[in-house]
C-alpha cells in the first residue's frame, strides 16, 4: 500500500527549529529525506506517495522552507547540517536509517553516512555526489571572497514578486529550470505572502560562498568510511555533470550502484518521479 503523508513535524536542534514532513508509519523502514540547494521538504511530493513501507522525515534543512535561519555568527557550510539531521534521528528514536538526498542533500547524506557509518544503512543519492574538491592552496582568497559574500547576502532582502504566479515563474525560469508542477510544488511551502508582495523564504545567506571548502583528502576521508549500501542516481539532461576528478572518487565507494535516468536536475519532482521512485523502492526493499 502506498504511503501517504501523515503530518507536520517539527525539532530543535542548539535553538533553531527545524521543520518537517512526515510519511509512512512507524514500524517500516526509516528514512531522513534532504532536499537540494533553495528547495523545500516538497520536493519528494510527487515519489513518495509510488513508494511502501517507508517511515520517511523530510526535512526543510536551516534557511529553507519552514525551518528556522541559522544565526547572524553561524553560516550555512555543509557539515553544520549534519548536527540536525542526527538529531532527528535520535528523536525519533532510529539507531540506524537510510537517508535520501537530491543535490545538496545528496552530497550532506554522503558526509552523514562518512561520519556515522555505523548508523546509515542506505544513501540513496540524486544527481549529487560530493562537492567540487577544493584546491587548497587557494584557501586565503576564497576566505576572502566568503567573507564578503556572506557580508553582502546577510544585509539583502529577497526578492518580492506583486503576485504568487510570478514567484512559481521566477523558479521555472529561474538558474536550473523546472517544470510549472514542480516549481508550483516547492512555492506552496516556500512562497511566502507580506503586504509588500511574495517571495521565496530562504536565507539569502545560502547564496554566499561557504567560507572553507573541502580538499579531495578532506573528502577521501569521509567517503571512504562509509559502510552503507549506496545508489547514485544520475539524471541524462542535468546541469551538473560529474568532472573527472568527482569520477574518479567513485572508486572510494566501491558498494556504489550507479543509475541513470531520463529527465533533468530535479527529475524526481518531475515527469521521471515514478522511475525514480520504483528503482529507489528496489533498493531500499
Amino acid at each position: 500500500m502506498p504511503i501517504e503523508f501523515v503530518r507536520e513535524r517539527s525539532f530543535e536542534n542548539r535553538g533553531l527549529k527545524f521543520a518537517a514532513k512526515e510519511w509512512g508509519r512507524s514500524g517500516s523502514t526509516p528514512v531522513i529525506a534532504l532536499h537540494g540547494w533553495l528547495d523545500n521538504a516538497n520536493t519528494f511530493d510527487r515519489m513518495l506517495p509510488h513508494m511502501d513501507n517507508l517511515h520517511v522525515i523530510a526535512l526543510d534543512l536551516a534557511g529553507h522552507g519552514r525551518s528556522d535561519f541559522r544565526s547572524a555568527d553561524s553560516g550555512y557550510e555543509i557539515w553544520h547540517d549534519i548536527s540536525d539531521i542526527m538529531t532527528v534521528a535520535d528523536e525519533m528514536g532510529w539507531d540506524r536509517f537510510a537517508l535520501l538526498g537530491h543535490s545538496r542533500g545528496a552530497i550532506i547524506s554522503g558526509l552523514v553516512a562518512g561520519t556515522y557509518p555505523e548508523r546509515i544503512s542506505h544513501a540513496v543519492l540524486i544527481d549529487g555526489f560530493i562537492p567540487m574538491p577544493a584546491d587548497a592552496g587557494g584557501t586565503a582568497k576564497h576566505l576572502a571572497k566568503a567573507l564578503h559574500e556572506n557580508r553582502r547576502y546577510g544585509s539583502s532582502t529577497p526578492t518580492l514578486f506583486r503576485d504568487y504566479e510570478s514567484a512559481v515563474r521566477a523558479r521555472i525560469n529561474g538558474f536550473v529550470p523546472l517544470e510549472q508542477e514542480a516549481a508550483a510544488t516547492l512555492a506552496e511551502r516556500g512562497v511566502v505572502e507580506t503586504e509588500q508582495g511574495f517571495y521565496w523564504r530562504n536565507d539569502q545567506r545560502l547564496k554566499a560562498a561557504s567560507h572553507l571548502k573541502l580538499s579531495q583528502d578532506h573528502l577521501q576521508s569521509f567517503f571512504t568510511a562509509i559502510n552503507a549500501q549506496v545508489m547514485l542516481i544520475q539524471a541524462e539532461n542535468s546541469h551538473f555533470k560529474p568532472d573527472t576528478r568527482q569520477t574518479e572518487v567513485f572508486g572510494w565507494i566501491p558498494q556504489m550502484q550507479i543509475h541513470k535516468i531520463a529527465g533533468s536536475h530535479h527529475l524526481h519532482l518531475e515527469e521521471a518521479a515514478e522511475a525514480v521512485a520504483e528503482k529507489v523502492q528496489g533498493f531500499l526493499g
